[in-house]
């Protein structure tokens, strides 16, 4: 049974789960043949269960975002329905696509972001950094109209959830549209910065400037193979296949994610159609997966573990938000386009209707 919720800001979305820099999501664009637009997306959380859902926030409804000490900021009613995935069962969208086919990813950003300050004069157009992937997907249709309005509001901490949480809730986000147009927007020492997503990739800290310069560490990669070599005839031939990206990363650290995805990206035989686009995507996720017990933050004795809880495939073009999660690799989807966004409440349901891999039983189909 679809489970109902209030229209609520992040103020307490993830409280009590013991927020630390354990979140190690890696995103990704990129373009089939036949125009489809898709954007992927993995989720690594460690210090908890997200018990994440997936929710139709409608058309109608309105919020306001909450900025601390009794100060209530933007509010605004939706122009534009959307899905997205929550945590912890509340109205906070950690990655959606609206009806446009606009889609917005949130990644932790730790030990780099720093917000705007709160003004008391200018309320109205601030809005806390947690709301900002619902704001929006609740108010634009490209990535154009959210360039363009990103200068005008204020981005700002919730110092209260912070001092709830007892720690800093660090992000930047990627938002990309049916155009392929798309951005990253981060916030450091007080200073927004909106930069083309030039390669397609997103992943954590440090900014994704930082990124793109240490790519050039990686310039001899290449998806060809190395030639065979000799040196006075002792053989330097290759031992096997993938010479070519000899020195690709293949830790979890968020440079070498980033290196990584990029190498995928880029070198990947371009999809036909959104089917074959959304099977490509899926397979270099599949890349990025942490198994649960690989990554520990804290001590030997004390530490939490990150892993890879979901992953999403959003198809911009023709409004498909696919997902699967740990417990069970299935994909499903939602189709924009079957979907009722003149609702009067914000809907939802579990990820996974069972915790259990669903395996298809192909005994039968031997001859008996």
């Amino acid at each position: 049974m679809k489970k109902r919720l209030t229209a609520l800001t992040f103020a307490g979305a993830f409280a009590g789960l013991g927020v630390s820099d354990a979140d190690a999501c890696t995103s990704m664009i990129f373009k089939a043949e036949d125009g489809t637009r898709i954007y992927a997306r993995t989720m690594e959380w460690g210090a908890s269960d997200l018990r994440s859902e997936m929710m139709l926030v409608p058309e109608s409804m309105a919020f306001s975002s909450a900025l601390g000490d009794g100060k209530t900021g933007a509010s605004w009613r939706n122009r534009y329905g959307f899905v997205g995935v929550n945590a912890d069962n509340l109205a906070y969208a950690t990655d959606g696509m609206n009806e446009a086919g606009l889609t917005v990813g949130v990644l932790f950003f730790p030990g780099f972001a720093k917000y705007q300050e709160v003004k008391a004069d200018e309320l109205k157009t601030t809005v806390s950094n947690v709301d900002l992937a619902n704001y929006i997907l609740s108010n634009f249709k490209t990535v154009d109209d959210v360039r363009q309005a990103m200068p005008g509001i204020r981005v700002v901490r919730n110092a209260e959830i912070e001092k709830e949480f007892g720690t800093p809730l660090p992000l930047h986000h990627v938002v990309s549209d049916a155009t392929g147009a798309s951005i990253i927007i981060e916030y450091v020492d007080g200073q927004l910065s909106v930069t083309e997503n030039k390669v397609g990739v997103l992943t954590n800290s440090p900014n994704y400037d930082w990124h793109l310069l240490n790519l050039r560490n990686y310039a001899n990669l290449k998806a060809q193979a190395a030639p065979p070599r000799s040196i006075d005839g002792v053989s330097l031939a290759p031992f096997g296949a993938g010479s070519g990206m000899l020195g690709l990363p293949g830790d979890f650290t968020p440079p070498s994610r980033f290196v990584r995805a990029v190498a995928f990206v880029n070198t990947m035989i371009p999809a036909k159609d959104a089917a074959d686009a959304v099977n490509a995507a899926s397979v270099m996720l599949n890349n990025f997966d942490i198994p649960k017990g690989l990554v520990r933050e804290g001590n030997a004795e004390d530490f939490h573990l990150g892993y890879t809880q979901w992953s999403v495939i959003a198809d911009m073009s023709h409004k498909v938000y696919y997902y699967w999660t740990m417990y069970d690799r299935r994909m499903r989807a939602v189709d924009l386009s079957k979907l009722n966004f003149e609702g009067k409440a914000i809907s939802s349901f579990p990820l996974d209707k069972v915790r259990t891999e669903d395996i298809q039983d192909r005994s039968d189909d031997f001859p008996h």
